[in-house]
């Protein structure tokens, strides 16, 4: 596992806005395509606070979807959590750890709370980030599907 400068000084390169596209899927619903737009700000050294917007693509055009926003922090153990508020009625506070692996960070997260949406039993996420992109997948188990399954996947390029 990394040591806590070194997991800061890696999380630093998600600072700045990244716009891509993501597929969506689960077994209780139909998929879906969206569009994201994610905007991460350094606050401090080992905090970082995030924007995350994303829209469903139809063929009719798109629609608002969701919207997040929390902080990113890393502990003095170099574990990483995140603490979110999706949309109106959830929050997550998820705990995991980063890796660089031939220069690609992973940060690997699974949700220790959630509160505001009792068909929530846990999730987790992965993000894979190289210079100029990074790609995510989300999983989650609900009430409908406890022992979980994939919900979304995306690939973001580095915006102006």
């Amino acid at each position: 596992l990394m040591e806590r400068d070194e997991v800061v000084a890696a999380l630093d390169v998600l600072v700045g806005r990244w716009q891509g596209r993501g597929l969506g899927e689960y077994p209780t619903i139909d998929p879906f395509e969206y569009r994201e737009d994610l905007e991460v700000m350094s606050v401090e050294p080992g905090l970082h606070h995030y924007v995350q917007r994303t829209w469903r693509l139809t063929a009719e055009g798109e629609t608002r979807s969701h919207v997040e926003t929390g902080f990113m922090s890393v502990d003095e153990d170099g574990v990483v959590s995140v603490f979110n508020a999706q949309g109106p009625d959830r929050v997550e506070v998820l705990r995991g750890h980063a890796s660089l692996l031939d220069g690609l960070l992973v940060v690997e997260l699974l949700s220790q709370h959630i509160a505001g949406d009792e068909r929530m039993i846990r999730s987790w996420r992965r993000l894979e980030v190289e210079p100029g992109e990074l790609a995510y997948t989300m999983g989650m188990a609900t009430t409908a599907m406890p022992g979980g399954s994939s919900h979304l996947a995306a690939r973001l390029i580095r915006g102006s």
